[in-house]
């Protein structure tokens, strides 16, 4: 008898089921469709959050390359004008160690 029990719920709720399941799948499927959309759009937004992160590490590496071109320019500079200065003085000497051989 218990068996037979077993069995007969085992029909019921396969009936159930089957009577049910185009009900069931209606009432689902908006909210499925809903939570695909709030996935997607949640997807969108991670994604446009880590492209603006990237252009702005990006961003941030191109200023310390300019930043450091421009300390290098700079540095250039002084250097050459420090060249300019030791040629100008070497020249100086140079005329006068010759003036010094012609008075003698």
């Amino acid at each position: 008898m218990v068996s037979f029990r077993h069995f007969l719920a085992g029909v019921v709720t396969a009936a159930l089921a089957y009577v049910l399941s185009p009900e069931i799948k209606k009432r689902v499927k908006p909210m499925i469709d809903k939570g695909v959309e709030k996935g997607k759009e949640t997807m969108e937004q991670i994604e446009h959050k880590m492209k603006k992160c990237v252009m702005e590490e990006e961003s941030e590496d191109r200023e310390s390359v300019e930043e450091e071109l421009e300390r290098l320019r700079e540095e250039r500079k002084t250097y050459l004008e420090e060249i300019k200065e030791l040629k100008n003085l070497v020249n100086r000497l140079l005329n006068e160690i010759s003036q010094l051989k012609d008075k003698n």
